[in-house]
C-alpha cells in the first residue's frame, strides 16, 4: 500500500509521467490548489500524518503534478507555510509602540483568517522529534519573524525608547514567547495573542 511518503518508487512514477513541453507554462490554479490544500491538511491532521496522495485528492491533481514542483513532503510543506513570513525590513514609524502595530496589522491581514496561527505552533511541536523538520521551520517561520521583533527592537533602543544595554536576544526571546504561548492558549487566535504586546514593551521601556 503506498503511504504517500518521499519514496523511490513515487519518484520513479513521476519521472515516467510525460514531460511538459519546453515553454508550457504550469498552471497556477493547480499550483494554488496544492499548496491551499496542503495547508488544509497540515491544519487537520499536522505533518506526520500528511501524505501526498491525501494533498493531491484534495487539491484534485495527479501525484506527478506534485512531484513535479516539489521533491519531497517538507519541500512543499515549506511553500505552503511561506506565508506566515513577515516582509522585510520592517516599517519604520518613528516610534516602538507604531512600529509593532505596523508589524502586527501587516501579519493580521496575512494570516489571521487561515488556519497558519494554528499550524506554525504544530509544526514546531512535531519538529521536535523531526531534525530536518526542525531545521526547516527554525529558518523558514521562526528566524524571519525573530529577525523582525529585533529589527522593531533595536530601533527602539537607538531612539531611546528602550534601554541602552538591552539583551535584544532575550528581549525578542519575550516579545515573540508570548505571542507563542497565547496562540496555543488561545487555539489559535491571533488577536488574542498579539493583544498583550503593548504591556510588554512597557516592560522593558527605560524608566
Amino acid at each position: 500500500m503506498s503511504t504517500g511518503q518521499d519514496t523511490p518508487e513515487t519518484r520513479a512514477d513521476a519521472e515516467a509521467a510525460p514531460a511538459r513541453g519546453r515553454g508550457r507554462p504550469r498552471s497556477a490554479e493547480a499550483h494554488q490548489a496544492i499548496l491551499g490544500a496542503t495547508l488544509t491538511l497540515l491544519d487537520e491532521v499536522g505533518y506526520r500524518a500528511l501524505t501526498i496522495e491525501a494533498v493531491a485528492a484534495r487539491a484534485g491533481v495527479g501525484k506527478t503534478t506534485i512531484y513535479r514542483r516539489w521533491p519531497s513532503k517538507l519541500e512543499l510543506v515549506v511553500e505552503a507555510v511561506a506565508e506566515m513570513r513577515p516582509p522585510l525590513p520592517t516599517e519604520d514609524t518613528g516610534s516602538l509602540q507604531g512600529d509593532f502595530l505596523a508589524f502586527q496589522r501587516g501579519q493580521i491581514s496575512r494570516v489571521a483568517a487561515g488556519p497558519m496561527p494554528r499550524i506554525a505552533p504544530r509544526l514546531l511541536a512535531e519538529s521536535v522529534s523531526d531534525r530536518e523538520l526542525h531545521e526547516a521551520v527554525q529558518r523558514e517561520l521562526i528566524d524571519p519573524i525573530r529577525t523582525a521583533i529585533g529589527e522593531v527592537l533595536q530601533r527602539g533602543v537607538d531612539r531611546g525608547e528602550l534601554r541602552a544595554d538591552l539583551d535584544l536576544e532575550l528581549a525578542t526571546d519575550v516579545v515573540h514567547g508570548t505571542v507563542v504561548y497565547r496562540i496555543l492558549r488561545s487555539e489559535g487566535d491571533l488577536l488574542a495573542a498579539v493583544a498583550p504586546v503593548p504591556r510588554v514593551l512597557d516592560l522593558l521601556r527605560t524608566r
